[in-house]
C-alpha cells in the first residue's frame, strides 16, 4: 500500500512538471488526450520505479547510497520536462522554433504526432540553451571544429553560414545562364525607367558575402569549381550591357583587407570599416550624377573600438559568443558621427509582410538632395551616417531574405519624391533580382 501511494505522490509531481504539454497557453486550450497517456504512462512508470527501489534495496541488498544514485539518475531525466520554453525564435541559433502540433485537431487525428512532438520537445525542453552552451564549450576546447545544419567553422577563429546555399555559392557552383542574365537587365532597366518617370535615378549596389572577401579562413573541402561567382557575372554584364548603374566593391574591399577587419569573423555581416569601403564606392558613383552630394570622410567620425561583434554564425553553432569566447575576438572599431544632424524614426508599415522603414531626416539645411534605400542588414550598418549626405533618407528594411515589395511601395516611394533610388542586395539574396516584381505604373 505504501508503494502505491509514493508512486501517487511521484506522479502528481509529473503532472505538475508536464502541464506545459497538455495546457497551452496559446491559444489556452486543455488537452485531455495528452494528459491522459501523461497519467497512464507517468502512473505506471512511478509505480514501477518504487517497485524497483523496493527490490533493490530488499533483493540486491544494496546500500542506500546505491539507492539514492539510481535515485538521482532517474531523477535527473526528468530535468527537461520541469519547464517548458515557449519561445518561437532562437536568437542563440537564429531560426524558428518547431511548433506543438496537438494529438487531435479539427476532430481529426494526427498520425504524425510521435514526429511533430518529437521536434517540439526538442527545441522546447527546460535549460536547453545551458546544454548547448556547455556543449559548444567542451567542442571548442577539444578541436574547434564547431558544425551544425546552419553554419561551420573556419580556420583561425573565423565562422562561415551554411544557410541560403552559401556553400554553393562560395565554390561557384551554379552560375547564372545568359536568359538570366537578361532577365536581371530587362527588370531593372524597368524599374529604371518607372524611377526616371517620378524624377528618380536608380543605382544597383552589390554587397559580397564575406567568404567572397575571406576565402583565405573557408574550411578545406570547398574547392571552386568555376573561376566567375554569379555577382561577379551580374557586376560585369550589367555594366557592359545597360544603362543602369551598378556598384559591386570587391575590388575596394579586397584593396582595404591589409588595414582593417572587414567582416566579423563571428557573424555574417560587414563590419563598420567593411560598410564604410562599400559607402565610399557606392556614393563616389552616385557623386558623378550629383556633385552637391556630401561623402562622410574618416575624420567626420570618432572611431572607437567596442565589444560590439556580429553573432549570427557563432548563435547557428550554438555558441553564445559573449559567453564563451575572449573579448579581443568581439572587439571592432564602431563609426560615431561627430556632429550628428539627423533625427530617425522607425516603424513597421505592415507586421505581415515584415516590412519595416527607418526614416530620416536632417537639420542641416545645406542637404538638398532625398533618397530612397531599398536594402537588407548590410545597409543597417551604415544608414545612419548615410543619411547626414540628405535632407531625408528613407531605408525600407529588405530583411529576412524576403524578396523587395516594390508594387507595394511603389505610392509611398513616389510620395517620398526622392532624387535617387538604390536597390541593395546582399550577395546571398541575388535572387532577388530575378524575383523581382515590378511597379504597375
Amino acid at each position: 500500500m505504501r508503494r502505491k501511494f509514493i508512486a501517487a505522490i511521484l506522479t502528481l509531481l509529473i503532472l505538475l512538471w508536464s502541464k506545459d504539454f497538455y495546457w497551452l497557453d496559446e491559444p489556452k486550450v486543455f488537452d485531455w488526450k495528452v494528459f491522459v497517456i501523461i497519467l497512464t504512462l507517468g502512473g505506471l512508470a512511478c509505480y514501477k520505479l518504487v517497485d524497483y527501489l523496493a527490490q533493490f534495496k530488499i533483493i540486491e541488498q544494496n546500500s542506500r547510497i546505491d539507492i539514492v544514485f539510481v535515485a538521482f539518475v532517474i531523477g535527473f531525466m526528468f530535468i527537461p520536462v520541469l519547464k517548458i520554453n515557449h519561445d518561437t525564435i532562437s536568437v542563440q541559433e537564429n531560426r524558428t522554433l518547431a511548433s506543438y502540433m496537438p494529438l487531435v485537431k479539427d476532430g481529426q487525428i494526427n498520425f504524425n504526432y510521435g514526429r511533430d512532438f518529437e521536434a517540439w520537445f526538442n527545441d522546447h525542453f527546460n535549460q536547453r540553451k545551458l546544454f548547448i552552451d556547455v556543449n559548444s564549450r567542451i567542442n571548442l576546447f577539444l578541436n574547434r571544429k564547431l558544425k551544425s545544419e546552419t553554419a561551420m567553422a573556419g580556420k583561425d577563429g573565423w565562422m562561415y553560414t551554411k544557410r541560403w546555399g552559401s556553400v554553393e555559392m562560395f565554390q561557384n557552383k551554379y552560375l547564372y545562364n545568359y536568359d538570366d542574365l537578361r532577365k536581371i537587365k530587362e527588370k531593372l532597366e524597368t524599374v529604371s525607367i518607372w524611377a526616371r518617370k517620378h524624377g528618380m535615378k536608380l543605382y544597383v549596389f552589390l554587397v559580397p558575402d564575406k567568404e567572397r572577401i575571406y576565402p583565405e579562413f573557408y574550411p578545406d573541402g570547398f574547392e571552386k569549381l568555376n573561376p566567375a561567382s554569379k555577382i561577379e557575372q551580374i557586376a560585369v554584364y550589367l555594366k557592359a550591357k545597360s544603362f543602369v548603374p551598378v556598384v559591386y566593391p570587391g575590388e575596394a574591399l579586397f584593396a582595404a583587407k591589409p588595414d582593417h577587419l572587414l567582416y566579423y569573423k563571428t557573424g555574417t555581416h560587414w563590419t563598420h570599416w567593411g560598410a564604410y569601403t562599400g559607402y565610399r564606392e557606392l556614393f563616389a558613383r552616385i557623386k558623378k550624377d550629383f556633385p552637391a552630394l556630401k561623402i562622410m570622410q574618416p575624420d567626420d567620425f570618432n572611431i572607437v573600438p567596442k565589444v560590439s561583434a556580429d553573432v549570427d554564425i557563432a548563435s547557428a553553432l550554438g555558441i553564445d559568443a559573449y559567453d564563451v569566447l575572449p573579448e579581443a575576438e568581439l572587439t571592432y572599431d564602431e563609426f560615431e558621427v561627430k556632429k550628428p544632424t539627423v533625427a530617425e524614426t522607425h516603424k513597421f508599415v505592415n507586421k505581415e509582410k515584415r516590412i519595416e522603414t527607418f526614416d530620416y531626416v536632417s537639420a542641416n539645411p545645406s542637404r538638398k538632395l532625398k533618397a530612397v534605400f531599398y536594402a537588407d542588414s548590410q545597409f543597417l550598418r551604415m544608414n545612419w551616417y548615410a543619411a547626414e549626405s540628405f535632407n531625408k533618407m528613407l531605408h525600407i528594411y529588405s530583411g529576412y531574405g524576403r524578396d523587395y515589395d516594390l508594387p507595394y511601395m511603389a505610392k509611398q516611394i513616389v510620395a517620398y519624391q526622392p532624387d535617387i533610388l538604390v536597390i541593395e542586395t546582399g550577395e546571398r539574396f541575388l535572387s532577388r533580382l530575378l524575383n523581382l516584381d515590378l511597379p504597375e505604373d
